[in-house]
């Protein structure tokens, strides 16, 4: 059978490919998805006719200790556009490196006015047809007269149309060094007017590239009802979650949140079985306890930091991600499913090793947790904990998911700390441990249950896939977890310690045969399983946020049943129709993969209190379901400085610019009070 080792190097193998190939997907995504809704993205190339970059200067030559100004000139073809320092929703930053000689330095980058561009929904900001970003570049006091200076800069950017090409040039400006001012005279006046803008995004007018003019859109507010879109609207949170926080406030959200996701229902199965074998190790070398205690949070650091890198990976090909993104590709679940499995049967027994008497030494071994399989049991409950969000964890995760990098790697750390402190505490004080229950037969028995909720997990996980992919691919991955269950079955029953080399090449040869079938017959029909692209639609071509029959009971959109809400497909165009009649609405921003938002739906929002409210004001519910990506849920998400789900908004009649934000984790009681304070729409409508 499998020994420990290697049961934790195959879980180990398979859970980093999963969560580097998300990191990877970032860089990938570029060759076939740009920025923004729909469009496509072109293969790089240097010499792509879409911009022309050309590097220029202030002043005709240099004088000894004056500064002077070097500017990259980038004039895009007609309809085509660049970005500015904040890209806004989509896109990627212009980003340039001076190469300078000794002696030189260069300011930060200056920037001229960008535009406010709103396309399919998504704002950005940047530039069409020309524009110039530039640096003050100081020269040393002391120069030579008459020598001459070769001044390099390499330029990134991204070109956006209906597709987008990213690019870059190396450029370069050879300049003469003159005696005094009076040898140097002005040079491209007009192409550096403008030059160091710093004023804020919000100020800007927003304008559309339809059919290749300027059509400014406006939002706000016209007697009692919204104008424009909300998108465009500058809103004030009623519970002033929109106020501004220190870096400082951020981390200590961030720390209290990854302390909270211990208690959530997506890391119960895993935590629950760390704390078993805490109870096992209370009596062993309180070093050795405490080093295992380091090691898991190594596994949940380690994981966070992956997730990290995935983020900004993404972040930079121009997309835009949010908290449980991973959850959206089916090929991640798939795995994930896999994984879960695989370790629900080691839970049984399946792994364990059995091995002649009186090798006593061995046993011993195996009774003891190693620090590969500690390590990766803190990946595993990182991995499940990403579709739970948790109080404060919103906040800060909106606040780092439009951060620079290294921010973003700062929050991500500081959550992971937050999540192992506890583990941390407890192994360093084993004598705290005596508070827990002591060792018995009864933790063996425990031990299988978790496999039970595990196993549980795994059933969640093919249900979230079905929603995705549909319920035939959905049921061909069920069929690969058994060929794959029965695979594992073979080399854990019919391989041990003692079996030689070719009896091991038999058995692993054949669950290799199995596999391969399985996968032949059940997974390659049908390659949305194994995509690297989220779908953009629902499966069976249903409409957005509609389920098909199976799911109407709990979660249809479109039940009119008396004991249920009425929940209306959600798009900014139908959302902002109903805010322009004067309708009070709420908006469910969830997910099929977030068990957080599966809790409070079943829990606090359909139950019949909160639905007969709902009735009583005439309230329109609105369900923005993000199982799949939803460039418009995401927008809509950051306007709010949330980078996931849930996030439930109730916009007053009379008054959509000033919604109300309910935390994560709600009450029955909570909903209708500010179901209450929003008020009754002011047109009569039928819930």
């Amino acid at each position: 059978m499998l020994g420990r080792s290697s049961k934790f190097a195959l879980f180990a193998t398979v859970q980093l490919v999963i969560l580097l190939s998300m990191a990877l997907y970032g860089a990938e995504s570029l060759a076939q998805n740009g920025p923004g809704s729909g469009t496509k993205l072109a293969a790089v190339d240097e010499s792509t006719n879409q911009v022309t970059a050309k590097l220029i200067a202030d002043t005709s030559a240099i004088v000894p200790g004056k500064p002077f100004t070097l500017g990259i000139s980038l004039e895009m073809i007609p309809e085509w556009h660049t970005y500015y320092k904040i890209s806004g929703e989509a896109g990627m930053p212009t980003r340039v490196t001076w190469t300078l000689p000794p002696g030189f330095t260069a300011s930060e980058l200056l920037w001229q006015k960008p535009h406010k561009f709103l396309d399919s929904g998504i704002t950005t900001y940047g530039y069409q047809d020309r524009t110039l970003v530039g640096a003050t570049i100081t020269p040393p006091a002391h120069l030579t007269a008459g020598s001459a200076f070769n001044l390099q800069a390499s330029v990134k950017y991204l070109a956006c149309k209906d597709m987008c090409v990213p690019g870059k040039a190396s450029l370069s400006l050879k300049l003469p060094v003159a005696e005094s001012s009076r040898g140097a005279t002005a040079a491209n006046t007009d192409l550096f007017k403008g030059l160091g803008w710093d004023g804020p995004v919000s100020s800007l007018v927003s304008t559309s590239h339809a059919s290749g003019s300027d059509v400014v859109v406006a939002a706000g507010l016209t007697g009692e009802s919204l104008t424009g879109s909300i998108l465009d609207a500058k809103i004030k949170v009623a519970d002033g979650g929109n106020q501004e926080q220190s870096l400082l406030a951020y981390l200590a959200f961030a720390f209290v949140g990854g302390f909270i996701l211990n208690f959530m229902p997506c890391v119960l199965p895993v935590i629950s079985i760390k704390v078993l074998s805490f109870m096992q190790q209370a009596g062993d070398d309180p070093k050795r306890v405490f080093r295992l205690g380091l090691t898991f949070t190594a596994g949940i650091i380690f994981s966070f930091m992956v997730l990290a890198g995935a983020v900004i990976a993404v972040q930079q090909a121009g997309q835009k991600v949010g908290w449980g993104f991973q959850f959206q590709y089916p090929i991640f679940l798939l795995c994930m499913a896999a994984v879960v499995l695989m370790f629900a049967l080691s839970l049984f027994g399946l792994f364990y090793i059995q091995v002649n008497a009186g090798q006593d030494q061995i046993d011993q071994l195996a009774s003891k947790e190693g620090f590969v399989g500690t390590f990766f049991k803190g990946v595993l409950a990182t991995t499940l904990s990403t579709p739970c969000s948790a109080p404060f964890l919103g906040t800060a995760l909106g606040f780092a998911f439009s951060q620079p990098p290294a921010v973003v790697l700062l929050m991500f750390g500081t959550i992971a700390v937050g999540m192992s402190f506890p583990y941390v505490l407890l192994t360093a004080n084993p004598s705290w441990m005596k508070y827990l229950p002591k060792p018995g037969v009864w933790m063996e028995k425990f031990k299988e249950s978790m496999g039970f909720l595990l196993l549980a997990t795994v059933v969640w996980l093919v249900w979230v896939l079905g929603q995705q992919v549909g319920i035939n691919a959905a049921m061909a991955a069920v069929g690969f977890l058994v060929a794959l269950s029965f695979a594992v079955w073979l080399v854990g029953r019919f391989t041990d310690l003692t079996s030689g080399n070719g009896r091991k090449a038999v058995v692993y040869g054949l669950a290799a045969v199995v596999l391969g079938a399985a996968y032949a017959t059940m997974l390659r029909p049908f390659p949305e399983l194994l995509s690297m692209q989220p779908p953009q639609s629902a499966p069976n071509s249903l409409p957005n946020n509609t389920t098909s029959a199976p799911y109407v009971v709990a979660t249809s959109t479109t039940t009119t049943a008396n004991d249920a809400i009425d929940w209306k497909p959600f798009s900014i165009k139908a959302l902002d129709e109903q805010l322009a009649s004067g309708q009070t609405v709420f908006v469910d921003f969830t997910a099929d993969w977030c068990l957080t938002c599966k809790v409070n739906e079943s829990s606090f929002i359909n139950v019949p209190p909160v639905i007969k409210k709902f009735r009583e004001l005439n309230v329109v519910a609105m369900r923005a379901d993000w199982t799949r990506q939803d460039a418009q849920i995401s927008q809509l998400l950051q306007k709010f400085g949330r980078s996931g789900v849930p996030l439930y908004v109730i916009f007053p009649a009379g008054r959509p610019t000033e919604p109300i934000v309910l935390p994560e984790v709600i009450t029955q009681d909570m909903v209708i009070q500010k179901l209450e304070e929003a008020g009754s729409s002011r047109a009569s409508k039928t819930i």
